[in-house]
């Protein structure tokens, strides 16, 4: 059975893009950066006992990275009483692992925390994406609410070029051939592969007083489901 985190050996601290870009864009399954405006550095204290003097010997572990959401319509997809400012995305969490099962809704609870503190922001959103095999176990371990996985407006696929192994996804058809709709990729690349995406988990997360959670459920665009 796995053990439990020694949470008291877990120091998170606000860190700069460099300091951390290397674990997330090599090890993140995304392997990609993303533009982030709260980043924050997992580090773990290899001393037996939790120190804060200089000589402490920590090593990085891992990173959390929240920032606004890419879509300009993720905000008011949410509510029409969210403003741009009130919402940010968890858009990268990596820990590595051997450190304890509940390392990472450790580190979400204690770094949404520190958005609270560092920011103006509201509500928390974050994705699981079924196509990497996510659920959003972590996110259910952390009291986030959850959406379903039927929020979007229409279909988005995947492509594949003849003759080739990777899946490309929507976004990245865009930026190479203009377009991403599938009328539009097939008429330019007539016999490329394509499969529908499937649509991510949504759960989102209130960091707002009582009285303004209670308004913003009341005004949810989408309803709240039970974890299936």
């Amino acid at each position: 059975m796995d053990k439990y985190c020694d949470t008291s050996r877990v120091i998170i601290k606000k860190a700069k893009k460099d300091e951390v870009y290397n674990i997330i864009a090599k090890k993140h399954y995304a392997k990609t950066w993303t533009a982030s405006q709260c980043i924050y550095a997992i580090y773990w204290d290899t001393q037996q006992e939790h120190s804060f003097f200089e000589d402490t010997k920590v090593k990085l572990i891992g990173a959390v990275l929240y920032g606004h959401p890419v879509g300009f319509r993720v905000v008011k997809s949410i509510s029409d009483e969210l403003n741009d400012g009130d919402v940010m995305e968890l858009k990268r969490l990596w820990i590595e692992d051997g450190y304890g099962k509940n390392i990472e809704s450790y580190c979400i609870s204690q770094t949404l925390k520190m958005v609270k503190q560092d920011t103006d922001t509201k509500v928390v959103i974050s994705y699981a994406d079924p196509g990497s095999n996510h659920k959003g176990i972590i996110y259910r371990a952390s009291n986030w609410l959850y959406q379903g996985n039927e929020i979007g407006a229409a279909d988005a696929y995947m492509y594949r070029y003849p003759n080739t192994e990777k899946w490309l996804s929507d976004r990245a058809i865009g930026e190479q051939l203009g377009t991403n709709g599938l009328g539009g990729v097939l008429k330019k690349v007539p016999d490329m592969e394509y499969k529908k995406k499937l649509r991510k988990h949504r759960y989102i997360y209130f960091l707002c007083n009582k009285g303004e959670r209670k308004k913003f459920v009341s005004s949810l665009k989408h309803p709240l489901v039970n974890y299936d």
